[in-house]
């Protein structure tokens, strides 16, 4: 054998080698990963909602929070962050108890956190604001601000049983989450954290994202025809996103910081990974299971459908202002983006960026996201409750637990 041949031989013998490793390194980081995203079970009991009565209204929160702070378990709640106001009774309480998440720094209010799809609330505002001002209809179709962008193949963009169905999206639909469209997190959620896991840093950007969409064929795995039902992708919102900064000729968060941020001086909220950091550069630690997502991970793949950083405080301006109609020029605009009366025909609850959230007895409208934070808002009651648990697998249940702090807040 020449030295040629003995060459060629160890190549193939290292690249083998190293197929093999990789292979078993798949099959580790999938066992590996969930278990570390998803943990054993929270292997605690859960916490009693009892709170103690005869005491001020604030007492009784701060109990019930910390009684939620739990550090034991696959799915740890280190710190719970919370603004909740009942503007005709003047109550506002505004808390935070628990530690940081990597050290035993104890957390005060005024912490940051990463919103997640909360973000869709202010993406869907300004496309409602650009449609006040006549820069877009709700019935246009998305592909006539979306063809010319060459990365999103627009084309190829919606393929059901081999026909093309990308003309008929409508910025609407898109606003609804009635596209069909298919969701890197939803519909491919093994390979994406797999990927998220072997590589933490990388960074994102919206071409990246929709790589990411063709590079796993979602183009060919839409649930149905545009219009014909309700399936949540994040994709929606990162082509309205595109479509913002189509009509404006700006970055999508520099036209949230100008139209919303900006007028109700939100100065400790920011878009992260896509602008320079606010306020003073105290973040809680967000946690996936066992995964510190904030120390471990660049979530810049949020992008349009969650990359707001912000605080209680600042998400309770938002919301506020919007029920107030501040941000936008009619109360009809607030009105269309409330209404759910397509999804609801459907069994449904989201609207236009917003959700329809049955509490209790009563209706509160606003958004969740996916590493424990909550934004609602009742008008008939002037009720604000805006909440942050740091824990996207929550090792209770969170629907109880908000119900019960609203009970505290609406007592007389």
């Amino acid at each position: 054998m020449d030295r040629r041949q003995s060459h060629s031989v160890l190549r193939l013998r290292n690249i083998l080698i190293t197929l093999l490793v990789v292979i078993v390194a798949i099959g580790v980081l999938v066992a590996v990963g969930a278990y570390v995203l998803f943990g054993q079970g929270a292997g605690v009991e859960p916490p009693s909602l009892d709170y103690p009565t005869g005491v001020e209204k604030e007492e009784q929160i701060e109990y019930v929070m910390r009684e939620h702070v739990i550090d034991e378990g696959g799915q740890p709640v280190h710190s719970f962050l919370l603004y909740v106001e009942n503007e005709p009774q003047n109550v506002t309480i505004h808390k935070g108890v628990g530690t940081t998440g990597r050290n035993d720094v104890p957390v005060d209010e005024e912490y940051q956190y990463k919103v997640a799809s909360i973000t869709k609330m202010f993406v869907a505002t300004v496309i409602l604001q650009l449609m006040e001002e006549g820069e877009l209809d709700l019935q246009d179709p998305a592909a006539t601000y979306l063809r010319e962008i060459d990365y999103l193949r627009y084309d190829e963009l919606h393929v059901l049983d081999g026909e093309a169905c990308s003309d008929e999206i409508t910025i609407d639909q898109l606003l609804q989450h009635r596209t069909g469209l298919a969701d890197i997190f939803i519909d491919t959620e093994t390979r994406f954290y797999v990927n998220v896991l072997t590589h933490p840093r990388a960074r994102y950007s919206p071409e990246r994202i929709m790589d990411t969409f063709f590079k796993y064929g979602l183009n060919e795995e839409p649930h149905f025809k545009p219009g014909e039902g309700y399936y949540y992708s994040d994709i929606n919102y990162v082509l309205l996103g595109l479509i913002i900064e189509q009509i404006t000729g700006d970055s999508l968060p520099q036209q949230i910081r100008q139209r919303i941020l900006v007028p109700l001086d939100m100065s400790d909220t920011y878009f992260e990974f896509y602008e320079p950091a606010q306020g003073d550069g105290k973040q809680i630690d967000t946690y996936l299971g066992r995964l510190n997502v904030t120390r471990d991970v660049y979530t810049s793949h949020e992008w349009g459908g969650g990359g707001l950083v912000s605080t209680t405080r600042d998400t309770a301006t938002y919301i506020q202002a919007l029920f107030d109609v501040e941000l936008f020029e009619s109360e009809s605009t607030l009105q269309v983006m409330m209404d759910n009366s397509e999804n609801e025909a459907e069994g449904k609850t989201y609207a236009r960026g917003i959700n329809v959230y049955p509490l209790g007895d009563d209706t509160y409208y606003g958004h969740g996201g996916f590493y424990g934070s909550l934004l609602v808002y009742n008008p008939e009651k002037g009720i604000t409750f805006s909440a942050h648990v740091a824990q996207a697998n929550l090792p209770y249940d969170a629907e109880a637990l908000v119900e019960v702090l609203l009970e505290i807040v609406e007592n007389p």
